[in-house]
């Protein structure tokens, strides 16, 4: 199967991302939102064709995992977290393969990877529901983050 957005995007990041145990399945999609909103901010655009959605745990989609299942070079794996529950992580088998992004892909993909990976759990939600589109909407609301970054970008010109 030919990799997608997605998965090419997914690979970035466990390539990049410097501590792939906190890879959480939520984390991992949250990191997308965030890489589909710095880029609608940055460039007009999303990333990927998400429609991300405001649901009770902030912006999620089952989209992503569903996609990386179906692609052999990554898995899921259920392992426990430090609070003795359970968390899936998302891996990536082949460390060494290439994933086919644009330099100002990466330059968004980067900057996300920067100003999350040393956030702890808590601190990284709060950043991520202190961003316009959460803090704007409401729970249930589809996000449409072109549109809100054009919001976004004439309150900040302000």
């Amino acid at each position: 199967m030919k990799e997608n957005k997605i998965g090419a995007i997914a690979r970035y990041l466990c390539q990049n991302y410097p501590f792939p145990d906190e890879l959480s399945k939520a984390r991992f999609t949250k990191m997308f939102y965030l890489a589909d909103w710095k880029n609608s901010v940055d460039h007009g655009h999303q990333l990927t064709d998400i429609e991300w959605r405001f649901n009770h745990y902030g912006p999620y989609v089952e989209d992503i995992v569903n996609q990386l299942k179906t692609l052999p070079d990554f898995e899921i794996i259920s392992t426990q977290n430090i609070f003795g529950g359970f968390k899936e992580i998302v891996r990536l088998k082949d460390m060494n393969s290439k994933e086919n992004l644009s330099r100002d892909e990466k330059e968004v993909l980067d900057f996300v990877i920067q100003k999350t990976s040393r956030l702890n759990w808590r601190q990284f939600i709060n950043m991520v529901y202190s961003t316009f589109p959460v803090a704007n909407s409401t729970r249930g609301d589809i996000l449409n983050l072109p549109n809100l970054a054009t919001v976004y970008k004439s309150y900040r010109s302000n």
